[in-house]
């Protein structure tokens, strides 16, 4: 038996391992500390931590602020490496919200409350709901597709999107279920040219962004306003201000990067003009589809005996879906007014309406 007096070296040097990489940090002694709202995304953002780089060309999937170890081979992958392609400077405070504000469908919406309806009134909502919940599968879909794209030097904005992802699943499981509840079922798909115009997009991530957010993701969030205020039950009240609250989120994500990538991104704003032409040429072709409309009409005015007056409020959300998306676009700083597609005005907020 070896006692410790008589270890051999090469014991002592099993036992006493030389530990060099105890010594690799870029910045030793650097302490997050928490502020009102807790330890947060934000908070680590301090000394070469909060060091942000125009371009992360490492493929290592080495964490931002690591020490770099030489020789480690690149795993490929990440298109979107400049800021300029994805940043948003609220993305971490959009994240910390996003969490701190989740919620669940299966409980957190009085489903008691959502009384049954007369049966054109449960169709009409069914219908509509039918379409949202397939809006909200596009943007899983459209948003997974991307993230592999966008580099992890940027995690705030990967992080924050990975919340929208789970929203908008959220969405998807909060529409069907408020179809189904009272038997009114799921109904028709939406057309689809502006689902394919989305799922189809490959230019870039902020190309993407533009296309899901200010155009289609102002529609959703219009539609979601509008059916919050004339909610037929309480449940719904609930339902859509919830959705209504993420989606805003969302938005304002997307309005803070393409304000950058327009900033910073030469040419990006008019190649927004350009792109946006044919996604609006979409949008009025999908607009030419009545389903929609009259099952908004018959939501809004109560049932088809209301259908009229409705149809007057259909109107008023169409025109505000323009001025909103109009007006998000002024904001991030492209001046589309006098340029958009005639056919997308005419579709959805005609001169004589």
């Amino acid at each position: 038996m070896t006692t410790d007096r008589h270890r051999s070296p090469a014991a002592e040097t099993q036992q006493r391992p030389p530990l060099a990489w105890m010594r690799r940090s870029l910045q030793w002694g650097t302490r997050a500390r928490p502020g009102k709202g807790g330890l947060t995304l934000a908070a680590l953002n301090i000394g070469l931590y909060g060091e942000i780089p125009d371009e992360w060309h490492d493929l290592t999937r080495m964490p931002r602020g690591a020490y770099p170890v030489p020789g480690v081979p690149a795993i490929g992958g990440y298109t979107q490496r400049a800021k300029a392609q994805l940043w948003a400077d609220n993305a971490a405070e959009l994240y910390e919200e996003a969490i701190s504000r989740r919620w669940i469908p299966a409980v957190d919406v009085p489903w008691e409350d959502a009384t049954p309806l007369p049966e054109d009134l449960e169709i009409a909502l069914a219908q509509v709901c039918t379409e949202l919940s397939q809006q909200a599968s596009i943007e899983v879909e459209v948003i997974s597709r991307w993230l592999q794209e966008l580099s992890y030097g940027y995690h705030e904005v990967k992080l924050f999107l990975a919340t929208e992802v789970y929203d908008a699943g959220r969405h998807f499981e909060l529409f069907r279920k408020r179809a189904l509840v009272n038997g009114g079922g799921l109904h028709l798909e939406s057309p689809g040219q502006v689902n394919r115009v989305l799922l189809e997009s490959r230019a870039g991530w902020s190309e993407t962004c533009a296309l899901l957010h200010i155009l289609r993701g102002t529609f959703t969030f219009t539609l979601y306003r509008y059916l919050a205020a004339y909610a037929p039950t309480p449940a719904d009240v609930v339902l859509f201000t919830r959705a209504l609250q993420d989606k805003a989120r969302h938005l304002a994500y997307a309005m803070q990067h393409l304000r950058y990538a327009v900033t910073h991104r030469p040419d990006f704003g008019e190649q927004m003009q350009r792109f946006l032409t044919g996604a609006e040429l979409a949008v009025a072709a999908d607009a030419r589809d009545p389903v929609l409309w009259e099952a908004l009409a018959i939501v809004f005015g109560r049932g088809v005996r209301g259908i009229d007056d409705g149809m007057t409020v259909v109107q008023a959300l169409r025109q505000a879906y323009v001025r909103g998306y109009v007006a998000r676009l002024r904001w991030i700083g492209v001046e589309r007014g006098e340029r958009l597609y005639p056919g997308f005005a005419a579709a959805l907020a005609p001169a004589s309406a």
